[in-house]
């Protein structure tokens, strides 16, 4: 009998990978094409994610010769309709399994004690190239090359029909790994990789190809520390951050639009990108931004990682840019990316801030606020204001250095999260969505009390919160009729008067409680005219959205 073989997906959230759903990572698929590279029966080999193990009590169902997890988040978030796994739950499902061999990959095997489990093998080298030597009956540590990763991302497309959110989920592609910086950030995991290595342009190509092949639609380059440094030669640096070269990055987009106009793609999205690099070299980062903006998917987001403008704060933990700086990133990035294309933004800057560096001080907080509103204030777009506990990476300078936190750092860390919630995230959500803007194709996550939860496939989506109960898994456009901190309010298109319930009408704006109470006693109507004089406060760009 062949050797039976499990991928178990315990999820990822690194600074250079995600893999929450709808996300799929490139683990799972590099383990799948590695075991069929190695001599594995594709049939042999199944992916199963941790919440099918959660509602067995993580008991496995079917016997394995051999399951690989992985899992792992250096600055962990929160997610709508997912949760990532812990190391608490890996070890739990390695010990109610105990005649199962199991080998743990990612991040969370910098986390795991290496004997917590007698059946457990914590990897620290490349997973997959664990378990590309399993199928071979050898033992194979270390890391793979990019040669290796050229078959057996390409091999690997097929588990993603595997998937319990197939078709609907998002493939992360990964340009190259390592930091191409002179020195790094004091909480850097991209460093246990070694070397900066590019993947060749033709073998992404080839693994989207295969992907889209095997039933996947949407990708996202998301992969990479600085996706404006791909391919780039690395010789000539300023302040610590290499030249870009734009040509390797140009001719990567624009084989990938060609993808995208012949209906092959159906959702284009990139992720990270190092501020520094725009500071430095603004005419070289100009030109790949523009060449990004004219292929991917609108209402995407370039995320930068700020992690803190505080000068003391940037000085002790190697970081990227001070206020002034990235003033003028986000203006560059506002500029040439910041058009609008069926009412939304094609690209604008996602700002990414730590808290649980090196050397903070109540003071750290105060100065990245105050940089966030020059910003607001400046009139620019945000596309979105992330802000995150540092988890320290196992053998870096911000875990070897971590003291304990004092309660007045706290206490002003809360008061300015709060603050930027209040006072930048809500006033960028009504510029970059006003009244009236149409959401497309939203899918509705969870229901409760009321009200429904959707959120478009996409990198980074906004969530609207619409006062009706919907039906989890329905797709329906949404027009924006309000904003709260860090989302929306929305209702289906079209809005009609004669179908929606009091509590839906009073949210829209000009509306109320009193209007819509209005409305529902007398309505019938046979034409949104007849309500002229109910409707007339609402904004006319919503106004045009309503129907009978």
């Amino acid at each position: 009998m062949k050797p039976r073989y499990c991928i178990l997906d315990c999820y990822v959230d690194e600074p250079a990978c995600f893999g929450v759903p709808p996300f799929l990572a490139p683990y799972a698929r590099y383990i799948y094409g590695a075991l069929v590279d190695g001599g594995a029966a594709p049939e042999s080999i199944r992916y199963a994610t941790i919440d099918t193990l959660r509602a067995s009590g993580y008991r496995l169902h079917d016997r394995f010769d051999h399951v690989f997890m992985i899992g792992g988040a250096v600055v962990p978030g929160r997610y709508l309709g997912a949760r990532i796994g812990t190391t608490d739950e890996m070890a739990a499902i390695a010990r109610e399994n105990p005649e199962t061999p199991f080998a743990l990959g990612g991040l969370a095997a910098r986390f795991m004690d290496a004997n917590a489990q007698r059946n457990l093998t914590v990897v620290a080298g490349d997973i997959e190239l664990f378990a590309h030597g399993t199928a071979r009956g050898e033992v194979r540590r270390g890391l793979r090359t990019t040669d290796e990763i050229a078959r057996w991302a390409r091999t690997g497309a097929n588990v993603v029909r595997q998937h319990p959110h197939f078709p609907d989920i998002i493939c992360e592609i990964e340009t190259y790994r390592g930091c191409p910086r002179q020195a790094h950030c004091s909480f850097c995991s991209e460093s246990v990789h070694g070397a900066v290595s590019f993947r060749d342009g033709g073998d992404i190509l080839a693994e989207i190809e295969r992907l889209i092949d095997a039933g996947a639609s949407r990708f996202r380059l998301g992969r990479q520390a600085d996706i404006l440094l791909y391919g780039s030669p690395l010789r000539d640096f300023a302040n610590g951050f290499p030249r870009p070269d734009p040509v390797p990055v140009i001719e990567l987009f624009e084989m990938l639009r060609t993808m995208r106009d012949d209906g092959r793609i159906a959702l284009l999205a990139v992720d990270n990108a190092n501020p520094g690099t725009i500071a430095n070299f603004p005419e070289e980062s100009g030109r790949i931004l523009s060449a990004i903006a004219a292929s991917i998917t609108p209402g995407d987001t370039l995320a930068l990682g700020v992690e803190s403008l505080d000068p003391a704060i940037i000085a002790r933990n190697t970081l990227k840019v001070d206020a002034a700086a990235l003033l003028e990133v986000v203006r560059l990035v506002n500029d040439i990316c910041g058009h609008r294309v069926d009412g939304i933004p094609v690209l604008l800057p996602g700002i990414n801030l730590i808290h649980g560096l090196i050397g903070e001080t109540p003071e750290t907080f105060r100065i990245n606020f105050e940089g966030l509103c020059e910003i607001r204030d400046r009139g620019l777009l945000l596309r979105r204001t992330n802000i995150r506990t540092l988890l320290p990476f196992p053998g870096t300078p911000a875990a070897a250095r971590r003291g304990a936190e004092s309660t007045s750092v706290r206490n002003r860390y809360e008061h300015y999260r709060d603050r930027i919630r209040r006072e930048i995230d809500h006033a960028m959500l009504q510029r970059v969505y006003p009244a009236g803007t149409v959401i497309r194709d939203a899918r509705v996550e969870e229901s409760r009390d009321g009200y429904s939860y959707a959120r478009q496939i996409a990198s980074y989506p906004i969530t609207a919160k619409v006062p009706l109960a919907l039906e989890p898994g329905a797709a329906a456009d949404l027009v924006v009729v309000g904003h709260q901190e860090r989302s929306l309010v929305a209702l289906p298109l079209p809005v009609r008067i004669n179908a929606l319930p009091a509590t839906a009408l009073s949210h829209l704006p000009g509306i109320g409680k009193r209007r819509a109470s209005e409305i529902v006693l007398r309505r019938p109507f046979t034409r949104p005219e007849e309500a002229a004089d109910l409707i007339a406060d609402v904004p006319p760009a919503l106004r045009a959205r309503i129907g009978v």
